[in-house]
């Protein structure tokens, strides 16, 4: 017999939700407007979350032609005329915004005034269906956003080009800069990129992105904030690198990308007494050997992508005495004697290649990793028939639902 629960009872039911925060660990922003569809209760706790980040590309993919004629006529800043109207008292929630189109001095003042919470930008480049922002076009907007914290910028190639090495582009309030692209942009002497203009200055900056020799000069005073780091400058200086380094000794988290790299710069990055993290994927290598490298106590996770020689490799892994997670590409993996290596590591990820039969071997005879990761497999069948996996005697493998698996060690005796 069907019971019709009271309306009271049905109405506190609505109220039990689990607490935001563990919610979002599992739900998205999609996720989140369905939900709110339930009712009133929900739609008011998960609003500032679903507004939380805003972009235009919704309304320009419904409205092309009213969006090409805006950019036609140099009026862009009407767009956000039409957002003000549909989100109203909402717009209080946006936090976070994305920009992937032109942009100019009438449109940033707008932005500003209407949407003053905004911490974090994100300026895209790429996939863009229209032309992207310049330099200047940056410059306006940034310039006049006092509380921004975040700045990303993904594929803007030589769209960042400034030209004033007196002008500081971006507030005293940002803490993280981000910079993703293809190519960096060859200047002039009296030619600057966009953030160049960042120095000691900006006290508050806990991330950076630093792409040019320039910005390690800048900031080789100490910035005492500064946690994580990417280097990626293809031109990169040694001298201004070790400079930074040895003036930025706090540094928890460190990415080290696209140039060559020296005996001198290892030994300098081995030094440094608080990093956990190093990402090393140079592909250049300058000596050809190195006769003894300092030792690390502090650094746990190590990423290797690189061309240098695999004696060099096992040395670097060695001097990590608390090393509990090597990230390691395939090729650089089958060339290392794991018969060196001088203590166990909790995990090894292995990525982007082929795994050979004889490292399989030597990974179940030698018991050097207590998991070992693997990259996606196409068949499970296949690699367990290939390396002989159902035969391993101090390894189970557990297939991931995304089409990786790992390697457990369920056998430490000797």
């Amino acid at each position: 017999m069907h019971i019709k629960q009271p309306c009271k009872e049905r109405a506190n039911n609505w109220e039990n939700l689990p607490n935001i925060a563990i919610l979002l660990q599992y739900l998205g922003r999609e996720d989140l407007i369905e939900l709110s569809k339930c009712c009133k209760s929900y739609r008011d706790t998960f609003e500032s979350q679903v507004f939380k980040e805003m972009d235009l590309y919704i309304w320009r993919h419904n409205n092309k032609d009213i969006y090409s004629e805006l950019r036609e006529n140099y009026k862009i800043d009407k767009a956000l005329e039409f957002m003000e109207t549909g989100l109203g008292s909402k717009l209080k929630f946006i936090k976070e915004f994305n920009l992937d189109f032109k942009v100019d001095c009438n449109f940033a003042e707008k932005f500003v005034n209407l949407l003053p919470n905004v911490k974090t930008l994100y300026f895209i480049g790429i996939n863009c269906e229209y032309s992207y922002p310049s330099g200047k076009d940056l410059e306006a907007i940034i310039k006049i956003m006092e509380h921004l914290e975040h700045a990303e910028f993904y594929d803007l190639g030589n769209t960042i080009r400034v030209y004033s090495s007196n002008m500081k582009i971006f507030p005293k309030s940002i803490k993280s800069i981000k910079i993703s692209c293809d190519e960096i942009p060859v200047c002039n002497d009296n030619e600057l990129l966009i953030y160049d203009t960042i120095d000691s200055s900006y006290i508050n900056l806990h991330t950076l992105t630093i792409l040019s020799n320039r910005m390690l000069h800048n900031l080789s005073s100490g910035m005492p904030n500064l946690q994580i780091v990417e280097i990626a400058p293809f031109d990169l200086d040694e001298f201004e690198f070790i400079n930074f380094l040895k003036a930025n000794t706090q540094l928890t988290k460190l990415y080290t990308r696209n140039f060559f790299y020296s005996g001198e710069m290892l030994k300098t990055i081995l030094s440094s007494n608080f990093l956990e993290h190093w990402y090393e994927e140079g592909h250049f290598w300058i000596d050809a050997e190195v006769n003894s490298l300092p030792t690390n106590y502090s650094i746990k996770h190590l990423k290797i992508c690189s061309s240098m020689p695999a004696p060099l490799d096992l040395q670097l892994i060695n001097a990590c005495k608390n090393l509990e997670t090597l990230d390691i590409f395939y090729d650089c993996f089958n060339k290392l004697d794991l018969i060196k290596f001088e203590r166990r590591i909790n995990i090894l990820k292995l990525s982007y290649g082929k795994l050979t039969l004889k490292a399989i071997k030597e990974i179940e005879t030698l018991k050097l990793f207590n998991q070992v990761h693997l990259g996606i497999i196409p068949s499970i069948e296949k690699f367990i028939e290939e390396y002989n996996i159902d035969k391993l005697m101090n390894y189970k493998l557990i297939p991931l639902i995304s089409g990786s698996c790992i390697l457990k060690l369920v056998n430490t005796t000797n």
